[in-house]
């Protein structure tokens, strides 16, 4: 793990030359916002609300934790700090973030005194959920996933095949045992990927176990999945009208277009974007997928719209080519 070192990844599954490089892409900018970014202001927020923060502090992998209640204010002002700050991928906060604003629960400020009691859950230790060794026969081929997990959308980013991706499949089959009622969840997939960059194993069971009782793994059954497509669809023709018009009259099947939202996304963003959407994400849910992918949507139809060499096809291309900043994907 990244304890001892420099940098908050995983060192079990994304090799040391893959490290190097993916720190050696970051600006002399953020390197420089790196080593002179105040957090204070976030870290002082978060203990306000008696979130774990030591729980990140240590090592041990059976201590425990609970989630906490946060006021709608304090919640506002989170958001608007994470949102707007932009921390490279290596920052160490990155882990301490993650596990703190996932085990938070928002309470409206007047209900606060009212609730706050009911918060401080039984404490559920990292270590009750773990990889059944016995899955390693079944598990020995990455054609073998779950069947909650879309195979023709696997995300493995950095993991490293031997370690990295085997040890994700171990995760997904352990969390299908504990879960069966789970039949279709394309997300949990690229999430769990993404959270093992930084968390070992059983830190990620119990941070998409979290994501699951908050209910933000965007469908549990294809029939929900399919849903969120068309909570898409819809809010893009309420927010554009004309890009969803110009997306009627330039795809035959609109239905396949709509079902991409997520992939767009998750499998064709940088991995800086990704990071940064997570950061966001783990405080505000879904919302702000549906906000992000709106904002690709609308700016692909416009970029497509005034393109003259025809470089960018698709919105896989648009995606992987993004002509804009992160910060500007959020505003």
């Amino acid at each position: 793990m990244a304890d001892g070192n420099s940098h908050p990844f995983n060192n079990d599954v994304i090799a040391d030359d893959t490290i190097a490089q993916l720190r050696k892409q970051l600006s002399h900018q953020q390197q420089q916002h790196q080593h002179n970014s105040k957090h204070k202001d976030l870290i002082d927020l978060l203990s306000s609300n008696h979130t774990s923060n030591h729980f990140l502090n240590s090592i041990d992998p059976s201590i425990n934790i609970s989630s906490q209640a946060i006021t709608d204010d304090d919640f506002n002002r989170l958001k608007s700090i994470i949102r707007s700050t932009i921390w490279p991928i290596d920052h160490l906060i990155r882990r301490q973030l993650w596990m703190n604003i996932l085990t938070l629960n928002r309470v409206s400020t007047s209900k606060q005194h009212r609730i706050t009691h009911h918060t401080s859950q039984t404490p559920l230790s990292t270590s009750t959920i773990t990889i059944d060794s016995s899955l390693h026969s079944l598990t020995s081929k990455l054609s073998q996933w779950p069947n909650f997990v879309d195979i023709t959308n696997l995300c493995f980013y950095h993991l490293t095949e031997s370690r990295g991706c085997l040890l994700l499949q171990h995760i997904l089959f352990t969390f299908a045992l504990h879960h069966p009622d789970l039949t279709y969840c394309p997300a949990l997939e690229p999430l769990s990927a993404l959270l093992l960059h930084y968390f070992n194993e059983h830190e990620v069971l119990y941070l998409i176990n979290r994501l699951l009782i908050k209910h933000w793994l965007c469908g549990e059954t294809r029939l929900q999945w399919e849903a969120n497509c068309n909570v898409f669809k819809k809010l893009l023709k309420i927010y554009y009208k004309s890009t969803a018009d110009v997306i009627e009259l330039r795809y035959t099947n609109t239905k396949v277009f709509y079902q991409e939202w997520f992939w767009w996304i998750f499998r064709y963003l940088p991995f800086a974007y990704l990071v940064k959407i997570m950061d966001c994400f783990l405080l505000e849910g879904p919302k702000i997928l549906y906000r992000i992918g709106l904002a690709l949507v609308h700016l692909f139809i416009k970029t497509v719209k005034h393109e003259s060499n025809g470089k960018i096809q698709n919105m896989a291309d648009f995606c992987q080519q993004i002509p804009v900043s992160i910060e500007h994907l959020l505003n």
